[in-house]
């Protein structure tokens, strides 16, 4: 018999909803069967999120002459949009305080820096997402949507990986950031260094334009340069020490170079450099100790109540006072550093023999152990754990060992380095060159010193042209 309606199927929403209509044939049906309401849509393909009770209502009310949703399928997901993500604080105003091992809290150390190292990983690209997937009525899956892509910022001194995905520094210095820029900064460049900053700890160079409050600190990995004067203030510099000023460090007060030294005057101060120490003015009642040259430029320059020593040579118009002799020293070839490493290397040496002795002292008992009867897994494995020890120690020993014969040869070096004084050299100077020694007791004029075997000996003084070239220069 012939049916008394059509069904008709509807696909809408890229698939994702179907819905059926019942169109009557004759004015009225008789019955309407839910096996050809599922029959027409399983010829159309409908196959997924059908409501079998939208479909049962349908028949049993027999809704005719109108679209109803019999199935839905699942939509698929928006995707994640990727983003970056940086491996430094990005906020940096907020002064980040450590605490050292006793719980203690510098608050002068505020950690505003965020020092990088060339290679180092600035920030990277994390990928976007696919959303989840869907399903049509049809069964078919449907692709989620993938989300925007990230995008590196840009800036100075930093450079993209190979693969695109990371951005690094290209140098070694500070990073600094916007909200579009990532930069490497080598140098840091700050008005003052007081409570505002903290101290100074920069791989790279410092530069400050005004004053550095006492007891402060800059450490920095290159060239530290200064407008003023500083007083009471610990300052290292892996390369250069320039200071507009001089120093008056209260005897507290430090600069270290690994590099030169350049500043107007020394004053109750620690000053070292790798290379040399250019003073404009005069050095007095401080510790000046340099690789390289020392150099007092001022015509009327002088040295009193200090040790000055140098590797190298000494140059300076006038030492000591007229009418109060004071005990000055001026010394080449007596590095006071070496002799300090030298002890402290010796120290470490007899803890190093302490230690293996003991670790020499359980092994044997272990051994003892061991020929009488075995060991158990536990005493096995601290036999093994003490002969890696003994070796450690051993190769430790042996590496602090060459380094006290090394200095020791450093320190018996006779240096042919000289002393010239251009105007006068007042009693109460010592003079130390290599092994030997010279008392100054009666004042000299135009003198310059030097080392033959053992012996200082005195001869006018003669204006060379390294001495001239640092006098000349700005």
């Amino acid at each position: 018999m012939e049916n008394e309606y059509t069904i008709e199927v509807s696909l809408s929403q890229g698939n994702l909803v179907a819905s059926i209509k019942v169109i009557p044939k004759v004015d009225e049906i008789s019955s309407l069967s839910t096996s050809d309401l599922f029959q027409a849509l399983k010829d159309a393909g409908v196959s997924y999120g059908i409501w079998n009770e939208i479909v049962g209502q349908i028949a049993q009310e027999k809704t005719l002459g109108k679209w109803v949703t019999v199935a839905k399928g699942d939509k698929p997901a928006e995707g994640t949009d990727g983003f970056v993500k940086y491996y430094f604080n990005k906020d940096v105003i907020r002064a980040k305080l450590k605490e050292d091992t006793s719980g203690r809290v510098n608050i002068k150390d505020m950690n505003l820096i965020q020092n990088v190292k060339k290679g180092d990983l600035l920030c990277e690209l994390v990928p976007p997402e696919c959303g989840k997937i869907g399903m049509s009525v049809k069964g078919e899956e449907l692709l989620g949507k993938i989300g925007a892509p990230g995008k590196l910022p840009g800036g100075r001194n930093v450079e993209v990986s190979p693969d695109g995905s990371s951005l690094l520094a290209s140098i070694d210095g500070m990073v600094v950031s916007t909200d579009t820029e990532v930069s490497v900064e080598p140098v840091y460049i700050v008005d003052k260094v007081d409570s505002s900053t903290g101290n100074v700890r920069f791989n790279g160079s410092v530069v400050v334009n005004g004053e550095v409050g006492d007891g402060y600190e800059i450490h920095a990995g290159e060239d530290v340069s200064i407008a003023m004067s500083v007083g009471r203030v610990v300052i290292s510099a892996g390369g250069n020490i320039k200071l507009a000023g001089g120093i008056i460090g209260q005897e507290k007060g430090q600069l270290t170079a690994a590099g030169s030294i350049q500043l107007k005057f020394i004053q109750d101060a620690h000053v070292t450099a790798g290379k040399e120490i250019v003073v404009e003015d005069y050095v007095r009642n401080s510790n000046v100790t340099s690789g390289g040259p020392v150099i007092v430029k001022n015509p009327s320059g002088w040295i009193s109540g200090s040790t000055v020593s140098s590797e190298s040579w000494i140059y300076c118009h006038t030492i000591g006072h007229e009418t109060n002799p004071i005990d000055t020293k001026l010394i080449i070839g007596h590095n006071p550093s070496l002799y300090n490493e030298r002890e402290t290397q010796k120290a470490e040496l007899i803890e190093k023999i302490g230690d293996f002795l003991k670790l020499q002292s359980s092994i044997v008992k272990i051994r003892t152990i061991k020929a009488q009867g075995g060991l158990t897994p536990q005493q096995e494995e601290l036999y093994e754990k003490i002969i890696k020890a003994i070796d450690t120690v051993r190769h430790h020993a042996s590496t602090i060992d060459a380094r006290i014969r090394e200095l020791t040869d450093k320190i018996n070096t006779v240096f042919s380095g000289h002393v010239y004084i251009e105007g006068i050299a007042n009693e109460g100077t010592r003079i130390f060159i290599g092994k030997g020694t010279k008392e100054i007791t009666d004042a000299r004029m135009r003198a310059q010193f030097s080392l033959n075997n053992t012996v200082i000996e005195e001869s006018e003084f003669v204006m060379l042209p390294e001495i001239k070239e640092y006098l000349e220069s700005q």
